[in-house]
């Protein structure tokens, strides 16, 4: 049968195809020196794709009063230099800017790049379209941006510029899923810059900056990777910085100058490739002789490191046990691996990331909030319009390569990440905008050519059937819907299995409408109002004053339905769809209490307007859970920086002058709508704070809608707001758990890291981690809670019961780590309004047929993959509607089992596709969907049915990875301060080999 994790690396075999071989791709390394100190020289440049300035203005090198930075001209600059000394060699990472580059050369100078490529002078590390961030980008985009630059490598070049190492050298901390990932497409190492202070400190006392990483608790050593710490982070010695953009000598060696300086470079050299030699295991060490955008004139880089190797390497006549050497990163790996090595071994990962004692790089899970969700909302839309090209056989469409390359670019490590200049991030939005209306023009197409050409015709004979999309659902706005008599919706379900979905349209007031579903079928409806917070959010220009909700049911996998929608003026319909509201004053004994059938049960605090207790609806007495929900927040440090103690909380960095957060207001303003398919409670903290909280009927989680902004500023320093969760009544002890990328668990602990001592002067900070997909609580025993997120987000457990997730911050102080401003986000005049969703879960809400795992899985599955929505306007009538289109497809013979996720479908060249599918459960995570599971593969007159056997899968040995000794254990210090029983499906800190994968 198909184990969980052979699910997982089919979808890597087929990623990269060209990831079976067993050499390496520069079999060009030059050769070392059994008994000496081999110094490897890594020459290499750093390129942002977006940072300081737009991913434009760093190619170009414009407005360089930013930042003198243009990378056409270093790609120019280092083919020259090479081409001068076949012992020279370059590597280059970011995809996005080399093919930019590419398409504006000659057929001559491309020959000629494509010989120092065979030649292994110019070499590919990493190869994804950029350098993602490993805390803020979800696994799914992750694997995007790397397929669609690997792939065009392959294209271009062919074997030969297939990297083997990754080089992950600029974002700050690193994750274990990375790892995984990597090891999964046959990468045989990670090179990294940035780790804890401490635990660098650490490493480098005892000997291993190098290590083999084990990067997941599932897939065994599939998910293995050596890892290794960069001595400086991605910086040259100091004082052998040779770029136009340093201030460092060059050598000097003609002996007839005063300044003469050989003899003192190369003893400055040897002291300091001595000391570095002191932090590694080998006899080998590495130098990275680059920084950002350098090599613009690589001439005086490669001169005075021709002259460095010359000089340094001519001391061995006089007795000198050092080697210096032009290398790579893989030539390096492969002596590290000839060196017969045993390597520790770590099972946890490598964040949060400190710089000092007083600068977390833990705000920039947050930074942003808009821009994260627009990321992960934009990563939906690319899926579905990949799955319909896909199923379709559209092949790959222009539309389609637009959004791929600007999600691609959103994937960056100063792009998800919220760590760049405004105005980046203005350029980074329009991005993802012109990317996304390019696919959607695709999904337009295809739902168009499902569609009867006499149904097309007679809808355009009636000025209909054009196509629209609504981008500002967000802010409950869309055109189509709030104006239009009539009109048609698509539900599109991007999941592999059907799924019902509760759908909300804004519409005018005192108007109803009459829902027909395919088959001519009434469907129940109810009008909803806007609260007034949203109907006040800056910009926002619509009529909408109510939300119309209906259920779409058992939409068809990678399929839709779709609904004819009608305005009528029946009064009888309007008082069955308009929802009750009742608007509560606070201070009383009785409890504010709404519950319908099969739903959950909530009971708000009659003092405060908070959330009280929930529970799930079921035959017999309601079991109601104690839980509290509150804003608050944490007051931004303000300093100048001179000093680690002044650090301020910035872009990067959160550093609360506070130890506890504060309330935003003692008690909150209620209003209760009740109706047939959802109960809400709109809560008020005051004119910037406001949340919904839902329960839809059949629905058995609590969706928790927030709106916070403009954040004031009266204070000019700035604050950091936080949803919490209190879960008083439950003692969990200091142990969490939070997702790394989406996909599997990781075990945290309060004031704890798993392979170094912690000193933490930083208690909230320090204790916050990336939250990408969810949090978890579990006591071990009878309680598991989890809350969701609709993008990436900071959070933490910083008491027993406890859930904090950081939603919104604003700050008015830089905090001096490169972007130059500080985090004050505003639009229309005013402070960022963010708007998104938290969903609830309690294992109390749990049933035989899906157990906590399963909740939380599942849901997390429909929250990354959500209903796509198209429109049409129509003068149809309804019933004419249903008999002359086709109003259900599915894409699908067959579904896919529960446990299983579609995680790509995509067009892949002629009449060819990619698909990906994972086990989505990892090990112990659920009595009833964690066992392995055997899915078969069939393709029938050009549909994807799902029956040919997938379970031959290629040994992992195949993918020619380089085999390390490692030691048995963990390179654990203590045991944590408090033990925490890990819930099941994250059980231990050992090595055993696991069988289930997470989502």
């Amino acid at each position: 049968m198909t184990q969980p994790q052979e699910s997982w690396l089919l979808g890597v075999v087929l990623l990269l195809a060209t990831a079976t071989t067993t050499h390496q791709a520069n079999p060009s390394c030059h050769p070392v020196k059994e008994g000496m100190l081999n110094v490897h020289l890594v020459c290499h440049t750093h390129d942002d794709v977006g940072w300081l300035k737009t991913v434009d203005q760093y190619f170009y090198g414009a407005h360089n009063s930013i930042q003198r930075a243009g990378v056409q001209y270093i790609l120019d600059s280092v083919v020259d230099a090479l081409l001068k000394n076949p012992d020279r060699k370059f590597i280059y990472v970011e995809s996005a800017f080399f093919f930019r580059w590419w398409d504006e050369q000659t057929p001559e100078r491309k020959d000629v790049v494509k010989s120092l490529v065979r030649s292994g002078q110019l070499e590919f590390i990493g190869g994804g379209w950029c350098m993602n961030d490993e805390a803020t980008a979800h696994y799914n985009a992750i694997i995007d941006q790397m397929t669609l630059g690997l792939v065009k490598l392959n294209e271009t070049f062919g074997e030969a510029a297939r990297p083997t190492v990754a080089w992950q050298i600029d974002p700050f901390g690193h994750s274990r899923e990375q790892a995984s990932i990597f090891a999964q497409m046959g990468f045989d190492g990670l090179f990294f810059g940035r780790l804890d202070h401490d635990d660098k400190n650490h490493r480098w006392d005892t000997h291993t900056m190098e290590m083999m990483w084990q990067g997941s608790q599932n897939l065994g050593d599939a998910a293995w990777l050596f890892t290794g710490v960069l001595p400086r982070g991605y910086s040259p010695p100091v004082g052998f910085c040779f770029d136009i953009l340093c201030s460092d000598e060059p050598i000097m060696d003609d002996p007839r100058l005063h300044d003469y300086n050989v003899d003192k470079k190369v003893e400055s050299f040897l002291k300091i490739a001595k000391a570095q030699s002191d932090g590694y295991a080998t006899s080998h060490i590495i130098m990275t002789m680059g920084m950002d955008f350098q090599y613009q004139n690589a001439n005086t880089w490669f001169v005075n490191l021709d002259k460095l190797i010359r000089y340094v390497n001519k001391r061995q006549s006089s007795g000198s046990q050092v080697n210096v050497l032009y290398s790579t990163p893989s030539c390096y790996l492969s002596a590290l691996h000839d060196a017969n090595q045993t390597w520790t071994s770590k099972t946890d990962d490598f964040f949060p990331y400190a710089s000092g004692n007083h600068s977390y790089w833990t705000g920039y899970f947050t930074s942003r909030p808009t821009l994260k969700g627009y990321v992960r909302q934009t990563n939906g839309i690319l899926q579905a319009v990949k799955q319909v090209a896909s199923l379709l056989g559209m092949g790959h469409s222009e539309g389609l390569e637009t959004l791929k390359e600007a999600m691609g670019v959103l994937q960056h490590h100063d792009a998800v990440s919220g760590t760049e200049k405004q105005h980046v991030a203005d350029d980074y939005s329009e991005r993802l905008a012109i990317g996304t209306k390019a696919a959607l023009g695709v999904m337009g197409q295809a739902l168009s050519k499902l569609q009867p050409v006499e149904a097309l015709q007679k809808e355009k004979e009636k000025d209909g059937g054009t196509i629209h999309f609504c981008p500002l659902l967000n802010i409950s706005s869309c055109p189509i819907t709030e104006s239009s008599s009539a009109f048609i919706m698509t539900v599109y379900n991007p999941i592999a299995r059907p799924i019902s979905h509760y759908v909300r349209l804004p519409v005018p007031s005192d108007t109803a409408y009459k829902v027909t579903d395919y088959k001519g079928n009434a469907v129940k409806a109810q009008l909803v109002p806007i609260p007034n917070p949203v109907l006040s959010i800056p910009g926002r220009h619509s009529t909408a004053a109510y939300e119309l909700v209906f259920q779409a049911t058992d939409i068809p996998p990678l399929g839709f339905l779709r609904y004819h929608i009608k305005r009528t003026s029946s009064y009888r319909i309007l008082r069955q769809q308009i929802s009750k509201t009742h608007s509560h004053v606070l201070g009383g004994d009785d409890p504010i209490e709404l519950s319908g059938d099969e739903n959950l049960a909530i009971s708000v605090d009659p003092k405060t307007g908070l959330l009280k207790m929930v529970g799930a609806v079921r035959r017999g007495p309601i079991q109601m859970i104690p839980v509290s929900q509150n804003f608050l927040v944490y007051p931004g440090m303000a300093g100048n920086n001179t000093k680690e103690q002044y650090r301020a909380s910035g872009a990067y960095i959160f550093r609360p002058n506070a130890t506890e957060a504060q309330e935003i207001a003692k008690k909150v303003n209620v209003v209760t709508v009740e109706g047939p398919l959802v109960y809400e409670v709109h809560q008020e903290w005051g004119p910037w704070v406001s949340q919904v909280i839902r329960s839809y009927m059949g629905h058995l989680n609590l969706e928790m809608e927030w709106l916070v902004g403009p954040i004031p500023i009266r204070d000019k320093i700035g604050l950091e707001v936080v949803s919490r969760v209190d879960w008083s009544s439950i003692t969990t002890g200091n142990t969490f758990y939070t997702d790394s990328n989406g996909r599997e668990m990781l075990k945290r602990v309060k004031d704890y890291r798993p392979t170094w001592r912690l000193h933490n002067l930083e208690p909230v900070a320090g204790n916050y981690y990336p939250v990408n997909s969810r949090l978890i609580l579990d006591n071990g025993t009878d309680f598991r809670a989890a809350i969701l997120t609709d993008r990436s987000q900071g959070g933490t457990s910083l008491n027993p019961g406890q859930m904090e997730l950081m939603v919104h911050r604003r700050l008015f102080y830089d905090d001096a780590f490169g972007v130059g401003e500080p985090l004050n986000e505003t639009q229309f005049g005013e402070g960022l309004v963010a708007r998104g969703k938290h969903y609830l879960l309690h294992s109390s809400f749990a049933s035989p047929e899906c157990d906590f795992g399963c909740l939380h899985r599942t849901l997390g599955e429909e929250l990354l993959l959500p209903p796509l929505y198209a429109f049409e306007e129509t003068s149809a009538l309804a019933h004419t509607w249903t008999n002359t289109a086709v109003n259900k497809w599915g894409g699908l013979g067959m579904n896919l089992p529960s446990n299983v996720h579609l995680l790509t479908l995509e067009p892949w060249g002629d009449n060819l596709l990619l698909l990906r599918l994972e086990h989505m459960f990892e090990k112990g995570e659920s009595d009833t969907h964690s066992s392995p599971v055997t899915v078969s593969l069939k393709v029938r007159q050009g549909w994807l049915v799902f029956h040919a056997f997938i379970s031959a899968l290629p040994p992992t040995g195949t993918f020619g990875r380089l085999g390390y000794h490692w030691c048995g254990g963990n390179d654990s210090l203590s045991k944590p301060p408090e033990e925490g029983r890990a819930p099941t499906q994250v059980e231990g800190e050992d090595n055993q080999h696991s069988t289930g994968q997470s989502q």
